[in-house]
């Protein structure tokens, strides 16, 4: 369940717009609370992908060593693992779309799709 995207979020009316330069997302997907964030790597056709996994069924244990996969659904796959913190980062070439598949404590896949990961931020998509 999506609890916040930056992308959903209106602008304030009648306030000046700085261009927004990457995406946040906050997931909630049991027991894991996922903090997302998505931001094109300068001078390059990747996106840099950064996020925190936490176990909400123990709050005081982060989600460490949780298995991260990262793809553009076109043959880019990266694989990570979240640190004693939860935290988890990869780079994946921009196809414009983004899957991350993330393992929950049993096992089961828990996937997050997007598709235009990055929509009107991302330049270069091939």
């Amino acid at each position: 369940m999506v609890l916040f995207d930056s992308f959903l979020r209106p602008a304030v009316a009648g306030a000046r717009s700085v261009a927004a330069t990457s995406r946040q997302m906050l997931y909630r997907a049991d027991p894991f609370q996922i903090d997302i964030q998505i931001e094109p790597k300068p001078g390059g056709d990747y996106l840099i992908v950064t996020g925190q996994v936490l176990n909400l069924s123990s709050p005081e244990i982060v989600g460490k060593d949780v298995p991260v996969t990262l793809s553009n659904l076109r043959g880019h796959v990266v694989h990570a693992v979240s640190n004693q913190f939860g935290e988890f980062n990869g780079e994946v070439k921009n196809t414009g779309d983004l899957q991350m598949t993330f393992a929950n404590p049993e096992g089961e896949a828990i996937v997050i799709s997007l598709r235009d990961a990055l929509g009107r931020l991302s330049g270069n998509v091939n």
